[in-house]
């Protein structure tokens, strides 16, 4: 969140402009796509004018003499298609304008949920600056800091009873009570005095070594004291270190443990966020604030109140019963789950909200005809039959091509599955038609792969190919942007170099995006946009679960090839697990690569580090130059600039190099068939998902391919156990599955750039999974009846308030 009173004002006039423009477009509008429509004119022309030199031009000319009739063919057919696609594809509803009460309304929501944390009493300047740097800035964002933990204080113990090591709740008097400085360090003692059943008087030492502010004022000698902490026993005596100072008067009950703020205090962190809570709770019995979901949606799923659950978490029920207490301890309470189904809930809205937004468009691309896509073609270019689920997703986007709405379609298939073929398939059938593809990857090692694959396929088909990265030289992508607008480039393959604002195609109605998770939302949002609702098709060779599948890429439909194409044997994998088994797993390799095989080793580090224990690249390559005094030995990682990757990465492909030591940077995009041995050392500093993908480096081609797993951890650990998943299943979904259950979606993926949400209350377990199912059902329900949310105007301002997407509101695609 981290919106602060600033974003009100802007909140409300993003959100009533939306509405406006949902109930009737805008002037500004229609202006913005004539200024895009003009743009576009004016590349062309440009680019058309551009000097190409004669030789080149003459070529193009022959290749493209056939293709142009079909071009024209094809503009005419989309004029005369415009009218049909009206007709057949439903227009999407227009939602009313706001009257000035619900302009109102909507800004006192907004006032009120977004107000800066300052109107909170107590809340200065400094404290404000130290709560906006933890991204608590509104009233919002404190009401809604989940608490890290819970402690029973419900009870107090006798020290007669007392455990050592475990926390209790302890009621005195203050016998003594001293602070100051000594030696340069500040130090508090407190000595108590409990009273036992039988009349024997104990006594308990706490000690601090920090200041805690106010400790003097409710300090007294003589008084009652509640302390609450960890009971140790020090020199003989019972003792505790930085225990809670209770207020006696408030009694006992649960106490919130809250994330750690730089400069704030638990205490104050306890009454800032129950504050929030209250002041949000006087906002409801005002009648501003109202539970956002639909009454028979909170009947439906047995849900309490969304107010209601954030005040639980910050001030629990004091008569919580065992189960209850273990419940809210392990997140599974009613609180927890009423607000885990709105993460679910609202994620979807969003993204479903976000598909009808894109479809709402139609395709520039004229729907193919059914049955016009030319299998014997694609046969005739790829070098081996395809596979029955190759086939069966080619079937997929053949469908999505037929209709007048944009494709959007995540294709998933583990390594090796022949996911370049069927979007290599994708791209002719869009160029057949007229039209231009671009192919975005996330590294140049990956967009080379792709062109060198795709190259041959090309010149059987009479596709014309190009290739565009940040190494591409000036004067090479200045002709290469000419041949773009004019159109006399079928296919681009790049990297983020595709998103520079100057390339331009001339009619682009396919982007197709390798490795998805590596690129950010705004990325592939950028690509499309080069094009006017163009199809898009996403691949991932990193298998998704389901669960991820519907948070992340829930606007998507979704595709899978879980067929290997024949020949291929998927590698054996060994693990290497305890302190001397490095030294094992590399005379292992050496003896594959003496027979003759090419080899990698993968090592986490590019350089020693003393932070971390772990193999460099250099020091593994020293010692294995030593191991194999009669073989070459490269090196390469991702600090070397390109050219000097690819220099290596030649050698190696050629034969030149027996072994490749590397670091990750051979993920993705590296496809040496006759490599059939990979080391990864210190396996147990990466993901599951991770490995797996490493592991898809050999295993490409015949015979027989091995992987080997090493880490330093005892074969029991839980690192070995955890490698032992990838020992027992080649299948990437089950790794994929496994990867989740372990380290959550946040590490499995990287970042939040890959469009995977971070997830507060919702979580993945098997309940969890059930209530995203759930989450979804609602959501679908809900806009298939009000696409626009128009009769859901809390519903509206909640989604937005939550992505900060005006456009969502607006029914505008990202």
């Amino acid at each position: 969140m981290g919106r602060g009173s600033k974003g009100v004002e802007a909140v409300v006039e993003a959100a009533v402009e939306a509405a406006v423009a949902a109930a009737e477009p805008s002037k500004h509008e229609a202006t913005k796509k004539k200024k895009k429509k003009n743009s576009k004119k004016a590349a062309k022309t440009s680019a058309a004018k551009k000097k190409v030199s004669k030789k080149t031009s003459k070529k193009v000319a022959k290749k493209t003499a056939t293709k142009n009739k079909t071009s024209k063919k094809v503009s005419e057919k989309k004029s005369a298609n415009k009218g049909s696609a009206t007709a057949a594809e439903a227009a999407p509803a227009r939602a009313e304008s706001p009257s000035a009460a619900e302009i109102q309304r909507l800004r006192a929501i907004a006032e009120h949920r977004l107000a800066s944390a300052q109107v909170l009493s107590g809340v200065g300047k400094r404290t404000a600056e130290k709560l906006a740097a933890r991204g608590l800035e509104s009233i919002e964002d404190l009401a809604y800091l989940l608490p890290l933990g819970y402690e029973d204080r419900r009870q107090t113990t006798l020290l007669s009873e007392v455990e050592e090591g475990a926390s209790a709740v302890i009621h005195g008097v203050i016998r003594s009570f001293r602070q100051g400085w000594y030696s340069g360090r500040y130090s508090a003692t407190m000595r108590i005095e409990q009273v036992q059943p039988n009349g024997a008087h104990l006594g308990l030492e706490a000690r601090w070594f920090h200041r805690v502010g106010g400790m003097s004022q409710r300090v007294t000698t003589g008084e009652e004291v509640l302390l609450a902490g960890v009971v140790k026993r020090f020199r003989g005596k019972l003792s505790m270190v930085h225990p809670d100072i209770l207020d006696a008067q408030l009694g006992l009950g649960i106490a919130t443990r809250y994330p750690v703020v730089e400069g704030v205090g638990q205490r104050t962190l306890v009454r800032l966020c129950k504050a929030a809570v209250e002041r949000l709770r006087a906002a409801r019995e005002q009648g501003i604030l109202h539970d956002p979901l639909p009454p028979e949606l909170v009947e439906r799923h047995q849900l309490i109140d969304q107010l209601d659950a954030v005040a639980w978490l910050h001030e629990p029920p004091q008569d919580l019963d065992e189960v209850q207490l273990e419940a809210l301890i392990r997140r599974s309470s009613p609180a927890h789950r009423r607000l885990a189904f709105d993460e679910f809930f609202f994620l979807q809205l969003a993204l479903l909200r976000q598909r009808g937004t894109y479809r709402a468009t139609p395709c520039a691309l004229p729907p193919l005809a059914e049955g016009s896509f030319d299998r014997e073609r694609l046969r005739a270019c790829l070098p081996w039959e395809p596979t029955g689920a190759q086939w069966r997703v080619i079937d997929d986007i053949e469908g999505d091509l037929s209709r007048h709405k944009p494709m959007l379609r995540l294709l998933q298939g583990d390594v090796g599955s022949g996911k370049t073929a069927v979007a290599f398939a994708a791209a002719l059938a869009v160029i057949d038609a007229g039209a231009q593809a671009a192919i975005m990857a996330p590294t140049e090692i990956l967009a080379e792969q792709h062109m060198r694959g795709m190259q041959v396929w090309c010149e059987k088909a009479g596709v014309r190919i190009a290739l565009l990265t940040g190494s591409t030289p000036r004067a090479q992508r200045t002709s290469l942007l000419a041949l773009l607008g004019a159109g006399e480039i079928d296919l681009l393959v790049g990297t983020h170099a595709l998103l520079v604002g100057d390339v331009e195609f001339a009619s682009l109605a396919l982007v197709i995006v390798d490795e998805q998770h590596r690129f950010g939302v705004e990325q592939r949002g950028a690509l499309r946009a080069k094009g006017e609702a163009p199809h898009l098709l996403v691949m991932t060779a990193t298998p998704i679960p389901r669960s991820l599948a519907l948070t992340a890429f829930g606007e998507l439909d979704v595709s899978i090839i879980d067929e290997l194409p024949p020949g291929r044997i998927a590698p054996t994998t060994q693990v290497f697990a305890g302190g001397r088994s490095l030294g094992r797993a590399r005379k292992l390799l050496a003896e594959r690569v003496r027979a003759g095989d090419k080899a990698y080793v993968v090592c986490p580090l590019v350089e020693a580090s003393e932070a971390v224990a772990a193999s460099d690249v250099e020091a593994t390559a020293a010692a294995l130059r030593k191991l194999l005094p009669k073989h070459e030995v490269a090196v390469v990682h991702g600090r070397m600039v390109s050219r000097d990757k690819d220099a290596v990465m030649e050698r190696f492909r050629s034969g030149e190099v027996r072994v490749l030591v590397a670091t990750t940077v051979i993920e993705v995009g590296v496809d040496v068939p006759d490599a059939r041995a990979i080391l990864i050392e210190h396996a147990e500093r990466f993901g599951l998902a991770q490995l797996h993908q490493l592991r898809g480096r050999v295993g490409r081609s015949a015979g027989h391919s091995l992987c080997l797993l090493h880490t330093a951890s005892d074969p029991a650990s839980d690192a070995g156990k955890r490698l032992e998943v990838l020992e027992g299943s080649g299948d990437g979904f089950v790794v994929a599955e496994r990867d989740l259950e372990l380290r959550g979606p946040g590490e499995v993926f990287g970042t939040r750039q890959s469009g995977v949400p971070r997830l507060r209350f919702a979580s993945f377990s098997g309940e969890g999974m059930k209530m995203l199912i759930a989450a979804r059902e609602a959501a679908m329900a809900i806009i298939e009846a009000d696409p626009l949310l128009r009769e859901h105007p809390t519903l509206r301002l909640e989604l937005q308030l939550r992505t900060g997407d005006t456009q969502l509101w607006a029914g505008e695609s990202g």
